[in-house]
């Protein structure tokens, strides 16, 4: 056994263990949108699953356990789309709902890896021990058909840099400064990935030093779980009495201009963000469908907390009235301006169904949508 690769790997392992930990602290007090959380999630126990698989071989426990040889391969080369999949989701966007032919493009690196490890999987026990081992003193004495070694590390790079450049294509999509530094700094683990690889390989090639793995993406899972660290918001509790008197003898204000100085600063941030989601709206966002408060919050960059309080504060509206709103102004634009039938225009802007549609429109304008078309219509003539 390598000691000082089976220490890195257990460094590695409590690590993302911390990830783990600091991800799930993140995750409650931000309150993402189901489907962000779902990818970090994901991301977060590949990165566990990876550390684990170091331990396993770096401490020879595959010698007792060959059982588990290989089998995480297929699902770790998941990683780099995990990180994608979540920067898209942060904007709103979920990359495995535009097609069919997408979903087998993202699957396929998954689909070949694990097709190539069947007949390693399905070796005895000591021809997988015999083989690993083998492997581990020459690259070149691997002779199975899986994935191994560089051909594998090479196929998690290409994978990193494929994602990276995908999402520096398609940019990003959002006016929020902490949503485009996060997503900035998300872009930079993937391509931190990539050159690590490619680095290793290179050294590899070039002048015949090898590199544990463990060495390579150590760095990589302590650099996200420092991002991930900066970015947790600590529930910590605060002592209102002392802060005002403090602020009280600094200024020698009074204790009714400090709680006034404080409702004000909370009403401008209010504010602040109900303008982050009314530029949302007016961008169309209201049009779709499937549109909830936490995607709305996702989209624009804040909490779904920050997103009900600054509605309810400055619409005065629960958040589905106030979103109605701008889905029925719209409809009545739609109805004056355009022939399309009412049906077509209940779901263009963003109502599932016609019988809620006409609901809330009769409430609006005290009549129903056709007899708003002909009254216009009838305007019009005259």
């Amino acid at each position: 056994m390598n000691y000082w690769t089976a220490g890195a790997a257990i460094v590695c392992l409590s690590i993302s263990s911390t990830l783990l930990l600091a991800g799930l602290s993140w995750m409650v007090n931000r309150q993402q949108h189901r489907l962000p959380l779902a990818y970090l999630l994901a991301l977060i126990a590949l990165a566990v699953l990876q550390s684990l698989e170091f331990v396993y071989h770096t401490t020879d426990l595959f010698q007792h356990w060959p059982f588990f040889l290989k089998l995480a391969d297929p699902v770790v080369v998941m990683i780099p789309f995990c990180i994608y999949g979540y920067i898209r989701a942060l904007q709103g966007q979920n990359v495995l709902a535009r097609s069919r032919r997408r979903r087998w493009t993202h699957a396929l690196p998954v689909l070949l890896v694990a097709a190539l490890a069947v007949p390693f999987w399905s070796l005895p026990p000591e021809q997988k021990i015999y083989w690993m081992l083998a492997g581990r003193k020459n690259h070149d004495l691997w002779e199975p058909i899986t994935l191994y070694g560089n051909p594998y590390l090479a196929l998690i790079g290409v994978l990193s840099f494929f994602y990276w450049w995908q999402q520096h294509q398609q940019g990003i999509q959002s006016r929020r400064s902490a949503v485009i530094e996060w997503v900035g700094n998300l872009q930079t683990f993937q391509l931190l990935i990539a050159l690590s690889i490619a680095a290793r390989l290179a050294l590899f090639y070039l002048f015949d030093i090898r590199i544990s793995l463990t060495f390579v993406l150590a760095p990589a899972t302590a650099y996200l779980t420092y991002l991930l660290l900066t970015r947790i918001n600590l529930p910590v509790q605060q002592a209102p009495p002392l802060a005002a008197a403090a602020k009280a003898h600094a200024t020698k204000a009074t204790a009714k201009e400090v709680s006034a100085s404080a409702k004000n600063e909370k009403n401008d941030d209010a504010h602040a963000v109900f303008q982050l989601l009314e530029n949302a709206m007016r961008e169309g966002l209201f049009r779709e469908n499937d549109l909830t408060l936490g995607r709305l919050a996702t989209h624009c960059g804040v909490t779904t907390h920050q997103a009900s309080a600054a509605i309810n504060r400055c619409s005065g509206h629960h958040f589905y009235d106030w979103i109605n709103g701008f889905r029925l102004e719209a409809a009545a634009q739609a109805l004056t301006d355009t022939r399309l039938p009412v049906t077509r225009i209940c779901h263009d802007v963003g109502f599932n169904a016609k019988s809620t549609f006409n609901t809330a429109f009769k409430r609006r304008f005290h009549t129903t949508p056709t007899v708003y078309r002909k009254q216009h219509d009838t305007a019009k003539k005259a």
